[in-house]
């Protein structure tokens, strides 16, 4: 694996553990600001873990196929596209499942 590619997985992994700071607060301070600032921090975290994973040569995408990174990218794309419709329910269920398990996959891989 190239050094590119590894510094954006481990960009990963730092982004997932944002998120899950992000996760320990709990739902009820993610719905509760009038601003939405939790929402966009948020929604900012998965456009960045995005950014990462478009950043990752197609040999590592192709080697790690099991991992959704279309999805992972399409979310992004839809986060920073098409803002006007952004589900904040998505975005959180996104923080609360997703990251935990891209993190840990990430994180088991024997050449990262």
């Amino acid at each position: 694996m190239n050094d590119r590619d590894a510094a954006s997985l481990n960009e990963i992994v730092r982004l997932c553990g944002v998120g899950a700071n992000l996760v320990a607060r709990g739902d009820q301070w993610y719905l509760a600001d009038p601003d939405n600032v939790p929402g966009l921090a948020a929604e900012s975290l998965i456009i960045k873990l995005g950014e990462n994973v478009a950043r990752l040569s197609r040999a590592t995408t192709d080697r790690y196929a099991e991992v959704p990174w279309s999805l992972i990218k399409q979310m992004r794309d839809r986060l920073a596209h098409h803002y006007e419709s952004t589900d904040y329910g998505a975005v959180w269920d996104t923080l609360v499942v997703d990251f935990p398990e891209i993190s840990r996959y990430i994180q088991s891989l024997p050449d990262k």
